[in-house]
């Protein structure tokens, strides 16, 4: 069975230190979509953006971090669970959040305001659709980030 973490995610993942800040984005109510929310819930250091990215962009600018990891449910057509590192300006092909900035014009302006280097992991879900619950397949992943990111 494929490892539900690349190399490249534990490696960005091991590497966050006090100047990276990771953001996770979703909405618990939407099934799989809710894995960045379940992320932050158990990681203190972690900022949770729910569905509304845009409203952190300040706060994320004004910690002037080296490097900024945002977390999300997407459709990359991996396996389920599957979490990688995807290019930014990719992610507008891969996630099912519906923000009023899309995600890359908002690693844009992260990048331009405060020179932080942005990536992008995403976590190939099952079911988006109005629900409560991760499938146990993303729930793994989740729990194995959450490693990660609290022994970092």
């Amino acid at each position: 069975m494929l490892s539900s973490l690349t190399d490249k995610v534990r490696e960005l993942l091991s590497s966050a230190k006090t100047d990276t800040i990771i953001v996770t984005i979703g909405n618990p109510l939407r099934n799989d979509d809710g894995a960045g929310p379940y992320i932050a819930q158990s990681c203190p250091t972690v900022i949770d953006a729910g569905e509304k990215l845009e409203n952190i962009i300040e706060e994320i600018i004004a910690k002037h971090p080296e490097k900024v990891i945002m977390i999300d449910a997407a459709n990359f057509g991996g396996q389920i669970g599957e979490a990688r590192v995807i290019p930014i300006e990719k992610v507008a092909e891969t996630t099912l959040t519906t923000h009023m900035f899309p995600i890359p014009a908002i690693a844009r302006i992260i990048e331009t305001d405060s020179k932080a280097k942005v990536y992008f992991i995403g976590i190939q879900g099952q079911s988006f659709e109005l629900g409560e619950g991760l499938s146990s397949e993303v729930k793994q992943t989740c729990d194995k980030i959450i490693k990660e990111i609290n022994n970092a």
